[in-house]
Parts: structure tokens; C-alpha cells; sequence
């Protein structure tokens, strides 16, 4: 957990936000050097990008859980109107990616990383172990 001055003054539940989305841009961030290395080399990119993917997934995974465990029940924060709208469409851009040709080019396990990815943001909006009752 990232313990500077300026983040002992969120609010845990806003830091797990904050962890889930920055922790997935430095893996994104850390994925560009790994490609541009494969090409480099002219390693199979189908083959080498699960060498990269799996220790980062898990990593992430493990880090926010983590942190997610953390967050006492009683400090998370009801949900927004707003963010359902926003679901509501990504989900639709997600299931048109999806349903459009796929591309030969496109690595399989950037998609996966974002699903894992999307899981834990919607799961820092809203807590799915203990539903918010209205």
C-alpha cells in the first residue's frame, strides 16, 4: 500500500480505488518495454506474452486482494448513480469488441488482464460480498 501524506487523507475505500486503477497503468505501462523486447528479438508474441502475463495477474490479483481485505465493511462507500451508467456502457463497448472480427494481430492476454481488471474496479464501487441494502 502506497503510504505517502497525501494518501493517509483518503478515505480507504477511495485508496483501494485508487491502488486497483494505477497498479493496473504500471502494468501497462511495464507491458510496452516486454513487447517492445519481443519484437527486438522476433520472439512469438503468442507464445512469450502468458510469460509476462501470469506473474503480473497474479501479482495484481494478490496485491488487491490484499488491500481490498483491508477495507473494513463499514468504511466502504455506497455507489453512485453515475458509475452504473458508466457499466452500463462499457459493457456495451466490451460486447461489441467482441462480437466485431478478431483481429490476428491483438495478444489474447491483454484482453483477459482487462477482465481481471474490470472486476476489481466494479468491485471497488460496489462490494459483492456484502450487498448494499437499500
Amino acid at each position: 500500500m502506497l503510504k505517502t501524506d497525501s494518501t493517509k487523507t483518503l478515505h480507504p475505500h477511495h485508496k483501494y480505488q485508487l491502488e486497483v486503477v494505477f497498479l493496473f497503468a504500471s502494468g501497462i505501462f511495464l507491458l510496452v518495454p516486454f513487447l517492445v523486447f519481443l519484437q527486438e528479438y522476433n520472439l512469438d508474441l503468442y507464445i512469450y506474452q502468458w510469460y509476462f502475463f501470469w506473474p503480473w495477474m497474479l501479482f495484481y490479483s494478490w496485491y488487491s486482494l490484499v488491500t481490498r481485505a483491508q477495507t473494513l465493511p463499514e468504511e466502504r462507500v455506497t455507489p453512485l448513480k453515475r458509475p452504473i451508467v458508466h457499466w452500463v456502457l462499457l459493457g456495451l463497448v466490451v460486447t461489441t469488441y467482441y462480437l466485431s472480427p478478431i483481429s490476428l494481430v491483438h495478444p489474447r492476454s491483454i484482453d483477459i488482464a482487462f477482465i481481471i481488471f474490470t472486476l476489481f474496479l466494479a468491485d471497488s464501487y460496489w462490494d459483492f460480498r456484502n450487498p448494499v441494502k437499500p
